[in-house]
């Protein structure tokens, strides 16, 4: 049964069942998308619901605007949610993103979506405290919409499509807001090109993130800040050491405040991190995630006979993402670093979020 096909129920109860023997979601309960709900959508939306943004792989299926109101609305979306919704789907369908690979792959990714701009502010999306976990309905609706269109328009089914064999908790709701107060860089959004004062969405498809406690709100230079972050940053497992690809670093306020204090802008971060997280080749050879002759593998870089060549997580320092997100918390000056899927997609994509 198409999801745009009308079912009748008696009761609420009746509503949510039907909709986990549809196959609607992915086991987590969903807000039943009835005809005044997804009315309220279009309204607000003010375009053709029949509209198409795209064709979601590796199903195939058509994303239209109608089609999207309602996984919107399942997630739990308030009509001014959808916007950002539409915007990171945009990004997700761009060619170079990859998604029929990302949602195929045995590897654990999964897209992130990262909010920037005065709508962080406007929708009120976590930045801070707790900013990858629960407790702002726009962050966990965003996050969850997406998931349930690459669910139901995709077809990401665990077993099936999905393949992932780890996962993680990121392929129920992703999203996350950029601190538009405590940064004192360019957010990603500026880097790629919009303005200050513009609303996007970025998506970046990425392992879950890894803790970090840099102890920053202590007498530490910078460069012991960074190490730390690098050590953390080249773990022989991850697939951006054995495969190459994108790095996305999660500055708290209080690093990204030391860091600055000291003269450092995104440019000398990459460019120091690119040269501190390196892991040695004799290491690197324990791994077989990847055969020395495949085209992603660092043996392209790195001479692979010399045991004691530095390996890099970063083949180029632009390839490190930064955002300033999370809450002050401690001294420890927590911090989060999320690798990506090698040079095979999930490639970073960011685009306007329009609304009506």
């Amino acid at each position: 049964m198409d999801i745009t096909d009308p079912v009748s129920v008696n009761n609420l109860e009746d509503a949510h069942e039907l909709m986990y023997d549809l196959g609607w979601t992915d086991g987590l309960p969903v807000i039943p998308p009835t005809t005044k709900l997804v009315n309220a959508v279009l309204e607000h939306l003010n375009r053709d619901p029949q509209e198409i943004i795209g064709i979601v792989p590796p199903k195939n299926r058509i994303a239209s605007i109608e089609k999207i109101a309602i996984n919107c609305v399942m997630a739990g979306c308030k009509p001014q949610h959808v916007p950002v919704v539409i915007a990171a789907l945009e990004g997700l369908l761009e060619d170079s993103f990859n998604l029929n690979g990302v949602q195929a792959t045995t590897n654990c990714v999964a897209p992130l979506t990262i909010v920037s701009g005065p709508i962080v502010d406007e929708l009120n999306f976590n930045y801070g405290d707790n900013v990858f976990g629960g407790g702002s309905r726009s962050s966990a609706v965003v996050g969850r919409a997406v998931r349930l269109i690459l669910w139901n328009l995709g077809g990401g089914y665990p077993g099936e499509i999905d393949r992932a064999t780890i996962g993680h908790p990121g392929k129920y709701t992703f999203c996350i807001a950029e601190d538009p107060h405590n940064n004192p860089w360019e957010s990603i959004h500026e880097e790629m090109g919009f303005s200050k004062d513009t609303s996007c969405a970025s998506v970046f498809a990425c392992e879950a993130p890894h803790h970090i406690a840099t102890g920053s709100g202590y007498i530490l230079s910078a460069t012991d800040i960074l190490k730390v972050i690098a050590d953390s940053t080249a773990t022989a497992g991850s697939s951006t050491m054995n495969g190459g690809g994108q790095i996305l670093l999660v500055i708290g306020p209080m690093t990204a405040q030391k860091l600055s204090s000291e003269g450092y802008n995104k440019e000398r971060i990459r460019k120091e991190l690119a040269q501190l997280a390196v892991k040695p080749v004799g290491l690197m050879k324990s791994n077989q995630f990847l055969n020395p002759g495949h085209p992603f593998h660092w043996a392209s870089i790195v001479d692979a006979n010399d045991d004691k060549a530095m390996v890099p997580a970063l083949r180029e320092p632009e390839k490190l993402l930064i955002a300033v997100a999370g809450g002050w918390g401690s001294g420890s000056g927590f911090c989060a670093v999320t690798h990506g899927w090698m040079e095979a997609g999930g490639h970073l994509q960011t685009r306007e979020i329009k609304n009506p």
